[in-house]
């Protein structure tokens, strides 16, 4: 059960698909042979999830590309099953929070102590049972911390994270569904979030030394933009501001998705 949740968060679906149901109602293993490797990989290791992180990401085939031309394949395993090539996913919640951050400079790498509270929409905080609970902390530098320190109410829902799937926190997860809707676009053009990284994010761009489209694609998509993208990026900053520019970065599908 261990190493087929491991194996689920780093190709998006487990060995078993029902990571968890593993009786007799739930899916049946597409590769059982590679399944019951994992699990004696496992044991030997001393139950060491850190050897099979290293094991699965030293594979040939979690280093593959989701951009393939192999038409033959994709034909007859239309879902993928058999691994032919990486499964193309949009980045989870918490991870689009901490990507926006870490592409403006804002985010704060400081590990570990308790749970953070971060300022909230008045309308939210009296939505809570005792409002008088909700209390931001007074170090602002701890709002820029990773999202895995967010304090999560099982009453309260961050707007950004829950229109990007985030699980609800009162039932079990075991895999999260991917949804494609209007909010998440108006979260990405509209929210205080999003806006008040892109502003640091435009800020960032005006210190660097090289050329602005440049340093844009390479800090957030981690590579240069080709000749197309070169040509709409110049036309667009005629017409918007580089702090316009540095929004429409973080809409980019290069950024939003895992290729």
């Amino acid at each position: 059960v261990m190493v087929n949740r491991i194996w689920h968060y780093h190709f998006g679906r487990g060995i078993v698909a029902t990571p968890n149901d593993f009786g007799r109602m739930g899916a049946a293993p597409s590769h059982k042979e590679l399944l019951d490797y994992l699990a004696n990989e496992f044991v030997a290791s001393g139950f060491s999830v850190k050897h099979m992180h290293r094991l699965i990401l030293s594979t040939k085939t979690w280093q593959q590309a989701s951009d393939t031309n192999n038409v033959k394949a994709a034909e007859q395993d239309p879902e993928n099953k058999l691994l032919w090539k990486f499964q193309r996913r949009r980045l989870d919640a918490e991870e689009l929070r901490d990507a926006m951050l870490a592409i403006s400079g804002q985010l704060n790498p400081k590990q570990f102590g308790p749970s953070i509270m971060i300022p909230i929409e008045k309308e939210l905080i009296e939505s809570l049972y005792k409002p008088s609970q909700w209390k931001p902390d007074k170090d602002t530098a701890q709002y820029q911390r990773r999202s895995i320190y967010l304090i999560a109410k099982r009453n309260l829902h961050l707007p950004m994270m829950e229109v990007f799937d985030a699980p609800d926190a009162l039932v079990s997860c075991s895999r999260r569904e991917t949804s494609t809707h209007a909010p998440q676009a108006l979260e990405l053009l509209n929210g205080t979030f999003a806006n008040q990284q892109a502003e640091a994010f435009r800020a960032r761009l005006i210190k660097t030394k090289g050329n602005v489209v440049d340093e844009a694609f390479r800090i957030s998509v981690g590579r240069m933009p080709n000749l197309q993208e070169r040509q709409l990026a110049a036309s667009f900053l005629k017409e918007y501001s580089l702090k316009e520019f540095a929004l429409a970065m973080f809409n980019l599908n290069a950024f939003l998705y895992v290729n």
